[in-house]
């Protein structure tokens, strides 16, 4: 509403998700989500209704005078139970799906790019190597790592681990506006991944971590001398890992 406001507007880019696709395999076509598409066969999603549906459930939890934290609860409960109920893993790629339906049906006379990109990580190059700012997504495990506050992890490292740097995802958006500015009304869609053409498993990513960290001891303990790096254990199934749980804390706790 506000772009279609502004007088000398050429374009409007909208930043979602590559995950926007769920959890399907294989090549992921560069295709819009038309209004109502669900990724599960035999429903249907109105966007209008499940804004009702929040309402009235935020109705219902302030009518029954409920804590703030039962409320934040509930109300995630709900959105990952619609999220799934259409066929997507959770309640941010829900919704992201949402706002593509969104852009797609604006009454608008200028074009419309949106871009998906994977897992952004740090930087390649601009402003410098490996620059991040806060700990998003994957971040949180690199920290965790060098903190050594994280073991273990559940994951396959033959998986392909879909990163791609924070300034490449910067780079394409440019290209993205420049060279749409003088289109006609259009929606055009890029995927901004790295799985294709630079697949990297989640092994790549430990190797480094290992590596970088042992060569950059990031901790100290309480007297300055430098921790020990430990190797982190893998899980590549959830039995495994429950079982790993199981043996080393939950009966020790007991």
């Amino acid at each position: 509403a506000f772009g279609a406001k502004c007088p000398k507007l050429k374009m409007f880019l909208h930043v979602s998700t590559a995950y926007v696709a769920g959890e399907q395999e294989g090549i992921i076509p560069e295709k819009p989500i038309l209004m109502g598409e669900t990724l599960r066969v035999g429903t249907h999603l109105d966007i209008e209704s499940e804004l009702i549906l929040v309402k009235d459930t935020m109705l219902e939890l302030k009518a029954s005078c409920s804590t703030e934290k039962d409320g934040r609860k509930t109300m995630k409960e709900l959105g990952l139970k619609r999220a799934r109920h259409f066929g997507w893993p959770n309640t941010y790629v829900f919704t992201k799906a949402m706002g593509e339906m969104i852009m797609g049906n604006l009454p608008i006379d200028f074009p419309v790019v949106i871009i998906r990109p994977s897992i952004i990580t740090s930087t390649l190059k601009e402003p410098l190597p490996g620059w991040m700012e806060g700990i998003k997504t994957i971040d949180s495990v690199v920290i965790g790592y060098a903190k050594q506050t994280l073991p273990f992890f559940l994951v396959d490292l033959d998986l392909i681990m879909d990163v791609i740097p924070g300034d490449m995802v910067v780079n394409a958006m440019m290209v993205a506006m420049a060279a749409h500015s003088e289109d006609q009304q259009v929606q055009v869609i890029y995927h901004v991944t790295s799985s294709m053409r630079n697949p990297a498993p989640y092994s790549i990513l430990w190797k480094s971590l290992f590596q970088y960290f042992n060569d950059n001891p990031p901790c100290t303990g309480r007297n300055g001398e430098r921790v020990r790096l430990k190797k982190m254990r893998f899980f590549s199934t959830v039995i495994w890992f429950k079982l790993y749980m199981a043996v080393k804390y939950m009966l020790p706790l007991e």
